[in-house]
């Protein structure tokens, strides 16, 4: 396994790399697999030349997750004995000795210390805002630097300063992603002028394009979470169908191989209270088998009349070594959102689309309105390292989703005077997805490089049953009484039943070849095989295609230790659920992503700046035609074609990580014009609903001196104006800024203190403006909010 020497004199093992070299100082990229905290450090000394002598009693039952990214070899030590107990010692002639950590001896490798020098894809225990590597472009582990595409990641360290608690809030801080909301949890996701229609799960997507899959799909807890991971751009390598927007992945936390428990109490504005256990560690005395559960319960009021939830969420996961190279991952997650006065339809515009002076408390959903879902998540992977260092892992990710909802939009009548168009939903959602890949690195010309294949197939299969109300109350917006608004009476005897099938299977691969020390060329591509069938009251349609082809290319040239530039190429692939002519799904969108910038690192990886520029040009768009509204699932929406072609140009620019001790930043500003450029609609711009600039900055700073048990930071977010434009009428709101605000005190050891102070300045604004001025869908954002959090850590 590897080279070691029995030093009688000392009692020790030393690893090393076989031939005397002087100890390599350049950070670099570093892979070492997880396994025993032995084979770990045996990876490292063959990858880098460090020589590391210790005693075998001290390694014996420990554990290592190992890590990936761009490090020095003394960072990549420091990091990989996080957390073990052990200290590497400098020696006078080179190398290091480990040595148990003695009281007082501790911070030496604390996890201050490891963030300055190198960081791994876990985020974690960092406190950083950035990470060492990530893989949810292409499969393969790569730094941040050196991905070809646009990526950022929403670490642990970040979501716990900002108090992030769902994937909404996720959105609102990363950068160039927005959203728009149909129902105060029904969220939709966008980046670079598109929707985002799937979600990842450690890597494995998931749909959520339907009309009706957030009300399904529950979102609102990050607590299981290591980190969010965002792709910008096309995603087909590993999602197959998709827009060219985002690819968004959850990671999981794992397993420890030490013991930790963390806590947290957290008290806020309109009674929100919450509770949080998290617990991780070995289950057996070798230390085999390992284990993790998060616990969490939240309740809470709303500034909205007559809105309240409650969630809660039970995570399990466990792993078990099989043997030394084999390892088994089994998880599942439990979770339960209910939502009393649910507001689906949200507030109108008048006739001539200006707002009402409406207070942010005004709902038009009664008190009997709700949304109840329970969401049940089995996982599992399957993990194998070979001796030549190549990987192969199978995966399995599958959700059952239940849900049932009762809530009313407002239709215009005449003037202010609406009826209140009440549903009934009864949701069933069915999602299974596998994965099977291999990793590893090959020779060719002298050269190493990197290879990625794989296979993976998914299929969603989504139930709706609705249900309308025989009375449809009729109100005067500017006059009505929330509570006289009268409790439904549903015809049960009367169901419309709606009715998705998706199906992807696809096989995959990707290399990264190193043409040069200094330039790597990654090829991919991906054969898809997609199947998308719709049956409802008014269609039951289906499209089908058959091994499409999508490339995916991209050349990183180092210019120095510092600066990188990149291009990437992506073909786009999208299925439709728009109809035509007949009611039948149009043929799918097409097109073509690029993508060009600079990427530099700073300190070790510690800070990471970008800037890209990107172009998208799609075809076979989805216009509106002037005929009769037959079309689609209900039979009364508008008849579409494929004529439109839309381009989007645009730039992103962003910094993360740490410019000095102490000080975590991460900004980023975005600029996205798309534009139609032939079609009915040529000239206009595309889809004003979402802004076009985007500016986004979180910071938190550890005071110096006597005050260093003091953070403080914040976040702001700005965005340009968004519209809707119609013949008679515009709806617009203007540019708007929100500043956040946050201070944590370490009260000693386990015990911390944060307050959050939300919309710091009560701004008034709208989260989402209306397709129209005749129905619902304008919500106000959160007024100002606090949360003030009690944390245990051991």
């Amino acid at each position: 396994m590897h080279q070691a020497l029995l030093c009688l004199s000392l009692g020790l093992a030393v690893i090393h790399p076989g031939q005397a070299a002087e100890q390599p100082a350049a950070v670099r990229q570093i892979d070492v697999q997880g396994g025993t905290l032995d084979q770990a450090l045996s990876q490292l000394s063959r990858a880098t030349g460090l020589n590391i002598a210790f005693d075998q009693q001290l390694l014996a039952g420990k554990r290592s997750p190992g890590l990936q990214g761009r490090f020095t070899p003394d960072a990549a030590l420091q990091q990989l004995l996080a957390g073990s107990d052990l200290r590497a010692e400098p020696q006078p002639a080179g190398g290091y000795v480990l040595l148990p950590v003695v009281q007082g001896a501790a911070l030496q490798l604390g996890a201050t210390n490891i963030s300055a020098n190198g960081l791994g894809s876990s985020t974690q225990g960092t406190r950083s805002y950035t990470t060492g590597s990530t893989n949810t472009a292409t499969r393969l582990p790569m730094s941040l630097r050196e991905t070809p595409q646009s990526v950022t990641v929403i670490t642990r360290q970040r979501m716990d300063d900002q108090n992030i608690q769902s994937l909404d809030e996720v959105a609102r801080t990363t950068t160039g992603i927005t959203y728009t909301k149909i129902g105060t949890d029904r969220s939709t996701y966008y980046a670079r002028g598109f929707e985002v229609n799937d979600l990842q799960f450690d890597g494995i997507p998931s749909n959520i394009s339907e009309n009706y899959s957030m009300d399904v799909m529950s979102t609102s807890n990050m607590a299981l979470y290591d980190r969010v991971e965002v792709v910008r751009g096309a995603n087909g390598l590993m999602q197959g169908t998709g827009n060219p927007s985002a690819a968004i992945n959850l990671v999981r936390k794992r397993p420890t191989a030490d013991f930790r428990l963390g806590a947290e109490l957290g008290a806020g504005s309109w009674d929100n209270y919450r509770s949080q256990v998290d617990v991780s560690g070995p289950l057996n005395d070798s230390g085999n088998v390992r284990g993790r559960a998060v616990a969490y319960y939240n309740t809470s009021g709303s500034y909205r009349d007559g809105a309240s939830k409650d969630n809660q969420l039970l995570y399990l996961i466990g792993e078990a070594d099989l043997d030394e190279s084999t390892v088994l991952a089994v998880g599942a997650t439990i979770q339960q959102d209910n939502s009393n006065g649910y507001d689906w339809g949200g507030l109108n515009t008048r006739v001539d689309g200006s707002f009402y002076p409406l207070s942010r408390s005004t709902s038009l959903a009664g008190d009997w309105a709700y949304l109840d879902r329970n969401n049940y998540n089995l996982f599992s992977d399957l993990t194998h390292q070979f001796d030549n260092d190549w990987k192969l892992t199978l995966a399995l990710n599958s959700i059952w989703s239940d849900a049932g909802f009762l809530s009313s939009y407002p239709a215009r009548t005449s003037g202010d005077n609406y009826r209140l168009v009440v549903s009934q939903a009864d949701y069933r959602d069915r999602q299974l997805g596998l994965d099977l890949y291999a990793t590893g690195p090959f020779k060719l010309l002298g050269r190493d490089h990197q290879l990625m294949f794989g296979a993976n197939s998914r299929k969603d299969d989504f139930d709706v049953g609705i249900h309308t109300a025989t009375n449809t109350p009729s109100i005067n917006i500017n006059t009505f009484d929330y509570s006289a608004i009268p409790t439904p009476a549903i015809n049960k005897n009367a169901q419309s039943d709606y009715h998705y099938v998706r199906k992807e299977r696809g096989l995959y691969g990707a290399t990264r070849l190193s043409l040069s020390d200094d330039l790597s060329l990654i090829l991919g591509t991906r054969l898809s095989w997609s199947d998308y069938q719709v049956s409802s009251p008014s269609s039951n349609d289906q499209y089908k295609e058959n091994g499409r082809a999508i490339p995916y290319a991209g050349l990183v040239y180092d210019l120095s230790d510092n600066h990188t530039l990149y291009a990437s190429y992506t073909e786009i692939y999208r299925t439709q659920s728009y109809y035509g002519v007949g009611n039948k799904l149009l043929q799918p969108v097409e097109g073509d992503n690029y993508e060009i910038g600079i990427k530099s690192e700073y300190f070790g990886g510690r800070l990471n700046t970008a800037l890209a520029l990107f172009q998208t040009e799609l075809s076979n768009m989805p216009e509106a035609t002037s005929g009769p509204r037959v079309c689609g699932v209900t039979g009364s929406s508008a008849c579409y074609q494929e004529g439109g072609e839309v381009r989007n140009r645009g730039f992103e620019i962003e910094v993360s990580g740490q410019p000095l001790e102490g000080w975590n930043l991460s900004a980023g500003y975005t600029y996205s014009d798309p534009q139609y450029v032939a079609g009915l609609n040529k000239g206009s711009d595309y889809y004003t609903r979402i802004p076009r600039r985007l500016l986004k900055v979180s910071t938190d700073y550890q005071l110096p001196g006597i005050l260093d048990q003091w953070r403080a930071g914040g976040d702001l977010y700005m965005q340009s104006r968004t519209s809707t434009t119609a013949s008679s009428y515009d709806i617009e709101q203007s540019g708007y800024a929100l500043l956040n605000l946050h201070a944590h005190y370490q009260i000693n050891r386990q015990f911390s203190l944060q307050y959050n102070l939300n919309n710091a300045l009560d701004k008034t604004y709208y989260q989402s403006l209306p397709t129209s001025n005749n129905f619902g869908g304008l919500f106000y954002g959160d007024p100002r909010n606090v949360a003030l959090t009690l944390r245990y850590q051991y």
